[in-house]
């Protein structure tokens, strides 16, 4: 007798396409939490590196005093807090009358500039380029409003961050291994190892990015003080702000300087450029470098594309944080998907620049 053929196995389309459905329901979910939470995510990530920068001012404390990490860091959070006002003390009445007469000085350079521009018929045309593009009085009155509200903004922003920074220096091991407990416990070692490699890098970043910023703001102060440029530490600390913004802000923060030092004469405009030249070489050349060293360096056409696109996506915030992002989805890049998915275990990843 012959024995029936077995049925053929049933096909769970059903249960396939539920899935898949149900998947592309939580990717789009999730896309769009982040996206409305934008802004709380990348606070919680300035959060995150303050408080890296605070652990790497106390670990020489603990090394070489071997005290403990919550004294440590509250020395240093009081020496952070003395320098601030000493500074204040020294240079805050100063700094504010500066700022007060950069305030005048700009427009009135700005009108010299146009005055020069109208001289050549060439200029003239730019000029009138220039003035089409001017917005009416009321638009200027409205995003006047609108920056005073974001200033408030931007200020209640910082303390959240810092109270947020403080919190997370106390007791960073709390924080991660909150992190480690969402993933499963066959891959925590190897994700132990993934948040070690991100924190290492983003710390020698930060040491780099703060010293950069302390030295485009001594240097171009004495420089343009030297050049005879009003107002130069305003300008200085300018300079030295925009360093935080990467490839755009040091140029966007020479402008101003240079501006007003044209409205001096051409022998003043050409030591101002020379002073933003110099400090910009060595910055980028010697001091960088030297801090840097043992990073690999994000290239640097990633990090202009990286800022384009935090600029467009979570606009001013993503901007400041757009090059810490590139430098946490490099390493990310390099040790999930190259060394753990590819298995190309290889030191030299980087792409040169």
């Amino acid at each position: 007798m012959t024995a029936a053929p077995s049925p053929a196995p049933v096909r769970r389309v059903g249960g396939r396409t539920a899935g898949f459905i149900t998947l592309a329901i939580a990717t789009m979910a999730a896309v769009f939490l982040v996206v409305r939470l934008a802004d709380l995510i990348l606070m919680i990530f300035s959060s995150v590196l303050l408080a890296m920068l605070l652990l790497a001012l106390t670990g020489p404390l603990q090394q070489k005093l071997h005290m403990h990490r919550s004294a440590a860091l509250v020395t240093v959070l009081a020496a952070l807090l003395c320098l601030t006002g000493l500074l204040s003390w020294l240079f805050g009445t100063q700094m504010a009358a500066q700022l007060s007469s950069l305030t005048v000085l700009l427009p009135r350079s700005w009108h010299a500039f146009e005055a020069y521009l109208g001289q050549t018929s060439s200029g003239g045309v730019i000029l009138d380029q220039i003035r089409s593009a001017r917005w009416p009085d009321n638009l200027v009155i409205t995003w006047a409003t609108r920056l005073v509200g974001n200033v408030a903004s931007v200020i209640v922003a910082a303390v959240i961050v810092l109270v947020g920074a403080i919190y997370l220096a106390f007791h960073p091991e709390t924080y991660r291994n909150g992190v480690l407990k969402l993933i499963p416990k066959e891959r925590r070692r190897r994700a132990d190892e993934v948040l070690e490699a991100c924190r290492r890098a983003l710390t020698q970043w930060l040491i780099g990015q703060t010293a950069s910023v302390v030295f485009i703001a001594l240097t171009a102060s004495v420089g343009l003080w030297l050049a005879g440029v009003p107002s130069p530490l305003a300008l200085g600390l300018l300079a030295g702000l925009g360093q935080a913004v990467p490839v755009v802000g040091p140029w966007a923060t020479a402008a101003p300087g240079l501006l007003v030092s044209a409205a001096q004469g051409p022998e003043t405009f050409g030591w101002a450029l020379f002073v933003y030249l110099i400090t910009t070489q060595i910055e980028s050349n010697l001091l960088t470098p030297l801090l840097l060293r043992k990073m690999s360096e994000v290239p640097m056409a990633v990090t202009l594309f990286a800022v384009v696109a935090m600029g467009m996506l979570l606009g001013p915030l993503g901007v400041l944080l757009a090059t810490p992002l590139a430098v946490l989805a490099y390493v990310l890049v390099r040790t999930v998907y190259l060394e753990d998915v590819l298995g190309d275990v290889s030191e030299d990843v980087s792409i040169s620049s």
